[in-house]
């Protein structure tokens, strides 16, 4: 896993949010706009080595975008 990656999950109390390096952007509604906003934010960084990770409510974490390589 990358040392730079973006979590999507489940917000305290209800929603989504998404979190990189400590900072929490959210709630969302969905699950899915969640995961948009994070990558989107996560491709603006132009780091090529950019993960946006989703875990899920049992914890289960999975990678659902990298940037393309060249």
């Amino acid at each position: 896993m990358s040392t730079s990656h973006y979590l999507v999950a489940a917000a305290a109390i209800a929603g989504w949010q998404f979190s990189h390096k400590g900072e929490i952007t959210g709630p969302f509604e969905r699950k899915e706009q969640a995961i948009e906003a994070a990558i989107t934010a996560a491709g603006a960084t132009r780091d090529p080595d950019v993960e946006v990770l989703v875990q899920d409510r049992d914890m289960k974490v999975e990678t659902v975008w990298r940037p393309q390589k060249p």
